[in-house]
């Protein structure tokens, strides 16, 4: 008798125990999950706004990072991709409802035809500070394209 009421118990506690694990929703920290690039996935209750547009094709991926520029205004950069990895199209979402500057997304829009059309900046050149990204992250070791474009993306968003 006590060695079934004590299967019994042991049989309640691990069903409790397992909906009890089921059932926790873990609400994550958007700042710090997309710190970097996450494939497929964007934050919740976020609305992006278009930066640029080279097609009207549905992408087949895209990609979210989470940064802030140099005078701490947070966002979201969103690349769209298509069937063969190539950029078509990029967005931006205000972290909150903070803004963030004109100069930030006017480097932003630039970000796929190139830094030298980015704004300059106090300390130094956008071109110049995302060349010392790229050799400080590797950007050009990665191994697939999309990986090199990522790098590429993040350290253009970083100087943005």
């Amino acid at each position: 008798m006590k060695n079934n009421f004590l299967i019994a118990f042991l049989l309640l506690l691990c069903t409790l125990t397992t909906i009890k694990a089921n059932t926790n929703d873990i609400v994550r920290n958007d700042k710090e999950y997309f710190s970097s690039f996450k494939k497929n996935e964007q934050p919740e209750n976020k609305k992006f706004i278009v930066l640029t547009k080279n097609s009207e094709a549905l992408g087949d991926s895209y990609y979210v990072i989470y940064k802030e520029n140099s005078h701490g205004e947070g966002f979201y950069f969103k690349v769209v991709l298509d069937k063969n990895e190539k950029p078509i199209a990029t967005y931006y979402a205000n972290d909150g409802d903070k803004k963030i500057s004109d100069s930030t997304i006017k480097n932003l829009k630039s970000l796929l035809s190139g830094p030298d059309k980015a704004l300059e900046t106090v300390s130094e050149t956008p071109t110049q500070c995302v060349t010392k990204c790229h050799r400080t992250n590797g950007c050009y070791d990665k191994p697939t394209s999309t990986g090199v474009l990522l790098c590429s993306l993040e350290c253009g968003i970083q100087c943005a």
